[in-house]
């Protein structure tokens, strides 16, 4: 659930809309709490949304548009911001144009052109208590290149941020962060001025009228700002760390694009005597490119391009880096308009140590407020630290992960995800959890459903400290429930057609795993539902590993009414999975 937003009178709120609309879509109901509530509100226009083509040529019956149309199509585009924002209970006092080009800040963004960056330190000295902005997830270009030059320019006024709540809004992409989700809740008429101010933007709706009308909902959501979301869906970029004296970027291709197009990883470090902009093209053909420093115009290093089939490994000197605390990065494909996945802030200081440590366990968490404080309480006793995810649970799962994380902060560790997004995705944002913080002998997962015992976990760890590479609780399938058996008995069947050594439990969640094969897991397996452990069974058998087997107890708990597990879908997701996983390797093989 979204934490309230409260708001008085002592509250400056100023909101960076990137183009006229993003103010109604993304705040209209904030803007309105505010006025009510007598805070103080501005919003900034970053562009006018000139560069708005087809819209343009559908209103107007004209193919051809020129520069005098765009700026005509601007200012039109800004009348309707102003009659939005009057609908929304504010005046044209309470706004500012900067009218930046539509389409365009990405570009001025990799100029370095100080002027821009500029902008944001004069603007941001108004003093907002709340500064509402887009996403740096954002997969529009104009809109994650808005984050972060607000960023940068947060940066140099650190007397200002450390008193100022940031929150963003995400309207291109789906809302997926670690970061903690904020709401603003609208009554019937909040709601109703809302589309009425959506409405005014005639421009866009004359097109898209429904889609724009979808942002018109009871709750408005915002997040804190997280960048360290590289388990986002679309995400292209599998690892970002610090090994030895090099900063590692591992990216995956798509099998069409890694053959038939190129790719362009953007990496942005910047201080007052460092302006690095690194553009690499990311072709089968690329060995190195040149590191340098657009400030100066210098050459100061070179990256190293690996391949190992579609997954393209970076390697940069940190020395080149060593006057930035943050570094920012992106892979672009040259297709398409919208970008893959939007910017990935990375802190070079958080990466530089890591904490040796025996285990490592991982223990997802989605609407289980019955069971995962015994299954967490129990489990700490064998494991050195624990890392639990909460899926987007609807009941008091959150309440109780943050009340044992703030009891032992040193050996609990927690993941929020804003709205469920399946087991699989909560198990590799615990592996790079895992792999960013600690070097680990074990790594083991369970579920928080009271199925696998903890007291197990010591066997399976011995197991890996003994040579295995990945150890399996197995569970006898004729004690399993008939919506758990399904699936487990025609996964297994099938499987063992292809790899005839493959263990018979092929979706129990009791694993433990070394750590080299937990950071293969990263490189090569997508965090979805259940297909995931299906998933990372299928690399351990195709790539041979030492798997071995240990009898567990068969728990399930009222007829497993806690599984989220759909017998039909799910079980069809998993044969999809094995279909898809026999296809790209022929592929990758061709």
């Amino acid at each position: 659930m979204a934490s309230n937003i409260n708001l008085s009178k002592q509250d400056r709120v100023m909101i960076l809309a990137v183009h006229p609309d993003d103010e109604s879509l993304a705040a209209g109901g904030l803007i309105q709490k505010a006025k009510s509530a007598g805070a103080a509100i501005r919003i900034v226009f970053i562009t006018d949304g000139d560069n708005n083509p087809w819209p343009q040529r559908f209103l107007e019956g004209r193919w051809q548009i020129d520069e005098h149309d765009r700026f005509r199509w601007g200012m039109r585009r800004r009348s309707e911001a102003l009659a939005a924002i009057t609908r929304l209970g504010i005046g044209s006092n309470d706004v500012v144009f900067w009218g930046l080009p539509d389409q365009g800040v990405t570009q001025l963004l990799n100029q370095g052109d100080g002027r821009v960056l500029q902008l944001f330190i004069e603007e941001f000295k108004w003093n907002p208590s709340l500064l509402i902005l887009p996403a740096l997830q954002d997969r529009h270009p104009d809109h994650s290149a808005t984050a972060l030059l607000a960023d940068l320019a947060l940066q140099r006024l650190p007397e200002l941020a450390i008193n100022m709540t940031k929150l963003s809004y995400l309207i291109h992409g789906k809302q997926v962060s670690t970061a903690a989700k904020f709401g603003v809740r609208l009554s019937p008429k909040q709601l109703n001025n809302k589309r009425e101010a959506i409405l005014c933007h005639y421009t866009q709706t004359a097109l898209s009228r429904r889609r724009f009308l979808g942002y018109a909902k009871a709750e408005e959501i915002f997040f804190s700002q997280d960048y360290g979301a590289l388990y986002q869906p679309n995400q292209p970029l599998e690892y970002v760390g610090v090994e030895g004296s090099l900063l590692k970027i591992r990216m995956r291709l798509t099998a069409l694009a890694s053959r038939f197009s190129s790719h362009v990883l953007s990496l942005l470090a910047e201080q007052p005597d460092l302006h690095v902009r690194l553009k690499l093209a990311i072709t089968p053909d690329s060995k190195t490119a040149q590191v340098i420093n657009h400030k100066t115009g210098q050459i100061i290093g070179e990256a190293v391009i690996c391949w190992n089939k579609r997954m393209a490994e970076v390697g940069i000197s940190l020395n080149v880096l060593s006057g930035a605390s943050n570094v920012y990065l992106k892979l672009d494909s040259s297709w398409g308009f919208y970008d893959l996945a939007g910017w990935h802030r990375l802190s070079l200081s958080a990466l530089e140590t890591r904490t040796a440590i025996q285990l490592v366990g991982i223990i997802p968490c989605y609407d289980v407020e019955d069971f995962c404080e015994g299954v967490i309480t129990e489990a700490i006793k064998y494991t050195d630290h624990i890392i639990a995810i909460d899926d987007g649970s609807n009941d008091m799962t959150a309440n109780i992960l943050a009340r044992l994380a703030l009891r032992m902060p040193d050996r609990i560790s927690v993941i929020s995800f804003p709205f469920n997004q399946g087991k699989g995705m909560g198990l590799i944002a615990g592996f790079h959890e895992a792999l960013k913080k600690f070097d680990f002998r074990a790594l083991v997962t369970l579920d928080a459903d009271g199925q696998h015992p903890p007291a197990e976990i010591p066997h399976l760890v011995k197991l890996v400290e003994n040579g295995a590479e990945v150890a399996i609780g197995t569970r006898k399938l004729e004690q399993m429930p008939g919506r758990s058996r399904l699936g487990n008995t025609m996964a297994s069947h099938v499987l063992r057609w292809f790899y005839p050594e493959a263990p018979i439990d092929t979706q129990s969640g009791l694993r433990a795993f070394n750590q080299l094969f937990v950071e293969n897991i990263v490189k090569e397996v997508r965090g979805s539902r259940y297909e995931t452990e299906f998933q990372i069974l299928l690399l351990a058998l195709s790539q041979k590993r030492k798997i071995v087997t240990v009898p567990i107890p068969t728990i399930y708990i009222d007829n497993n009414r806690s599984s989220k597990f759909r017998p039909v879908v799910d079980s069809l997701n998993i044969l999809w999975a094995l279909i898809r996983w026999r296809f790209n390797r022929i592929w990758a093989s061709a």
